[in-house]
């Protein structure tokens, strides 16, 4: 692509086209930085979205640049939870990649749609992403841009809750470390970059970031989900900046909100990050502590990958009564599963028949045999 080169005027992308593999069938979605196309290979029949970048934006090198390290950090990352990209190439002087195709919802829709959600709820959504956030952080990788828009919900099989959470979006993401095989990338300091609802103070202050940054703009994200509003609206994105810098977020317990999670919220939006979560993992383990049913061995539900139309699947009631429901039947198990140690258990019938009663039992029955038998051979003779 010839970078500079302020012609627009490329050819349109319309249904039938074929971009790399794909035939498109049909537009998708338009952002600031690209357009999204649903695609399917001719042959296959495998559905795809197909992300093409706007001419404009590519006349920026740096823009160019983050659009290819999204594909690379994405594969680098290779977590369930976050929106696969498996190609990339050129199509009429225009960058595009390749991604899976999901069926669902954005969370900022389902949001707008509902609201607030329970407490447990949004728990289980929090943590399927702070274990796909986690696995980012392995690999260095920082967000810098969760957000409501970034989540996807994609219904499990059986359209009951939890849907499974997909992150999308790593076009800003910042590598503390390059990928094998690339340079870098550099932001200028002072350069802030990001949605000023979710951004954490140091990031408005065009600051180096750490992981603790995503914990803030997760904290947000929770704030969302269990009060269906961000804790600082303003239509001037600076005013909203300063307000991540000066205002306290305050949030109160509810009926299906417990004190300890409305905790865990204010300490992910602490202003000093060192006062928040020091990684993901903390959080996902806060998150079970609260929900002992939120456990490591939970089944994620099956991923509904076919085309019928599920948007606007879920109802709110519905909704918070599964979580209780959830919530309660992992109760119950647990109280079944839980054992007390080895010595504190009572002891079983097995157990008492492997013990001394046992051998003097049978050493009773041996003398009463005994006894009877020499009785009956007395009165033989």
């Amino acid at each position: 692509m010839r970078t500079g080169n302020k012609n627009y005027n490329l050819p349109q992308i319309n249904p039938g086209d074929m971009i790399g593999e794909y035939r498109v069938r049909r537009l998708l979605d338009s952002g600031g930085m690209g357009t999204v196309y649903a695609g399917v290979h001719p042959v296959i029949g495998k559905k795809v979205a197909i992300k093409v970048l706007h001419p404009h934006v590519a006349q920026n090198p740096e823009n160019v640049q983050r659009f290819k390290q999204e594909a690379s950090v994405v594969n680098a990352i290779g977590d369930p939870g976050i929106v696969d990209i498996f190609s990339f190439g050129e199509h009429n002087d225009r960058y595009f990649f390749v991604m899976e195709y999901l069926k669902g919802e954005r969370l900022l829709e389902f949001l707008r749609r509902h609201g607030h959600i329970s407490g447990f709820a949004a728990a289980q959504l929090l943590r399927m992403l702070a274990l796909s956030m986690a696995a980012a952080h392995d690999k260095n990788v920082i967000h810098r841009d969760l957000k409501a828009e970034n989540i996807f919900l994609v219904p499990s099989n059986d359209g009951y809750w939890p849907p499974r959470t997909k992150i999308l979006d790593f076009g800003l993401a910042k590598l503390n470390l390059p990928l094998p095989g690339q340079e870098l990338p550099k932001t200028r300091q002072g350069v802030t970059l990001g949605t000023p609802y979710y951004m954490s103070p140091e990031q408005c202050r065009g600051l180096s970031l750490d992981t603790r940054s995503d914990i803030y703009s997760l904290g947000i994200l929770a704030y969302e989900m269990v009060t269906g509003k961000l804790p600082y609206m303003h239509k001037d994105a600076i005013e909203v900046m300063h307000m991540h810098l000066k205002n306290k977020i305050t949030l109160e317990p509810g009926e299906d909100l417990p004190r300890l999670m409305v905790e865990l919220i204010l300490g992910c939006v602490e202003k000093n990050p060192e006062d928040r979560p020091q990684d993901m993992r903390e959080v996902i383990s806060s998150l079970e502590t609260i929900f002992p049913t939120l456990s490591p061995q939970a089944v994620q539900p099956q991923i509904n990958s076919g085309d019928e139309d599920v948007s606007g699947l879920y109802n709110i009631n519905d909704i918070n009564i599964r979580a209780e429901e959830s919530q309660r039947r992992g109760s119950e198990t647990a109280a079944v599963e839980v054992l007390p140690p080895e010595h504190e258990r009572p002891r079983t019938t097995v157990r008492d028949f492997s013990s001394g009663k046992f051998t003097a039992a049978i050493f009773s029955a041996g003398v009463l045999i005994g006894a009877i038998i020499g009785v009956f051979i007395g009165k033989m003779l």
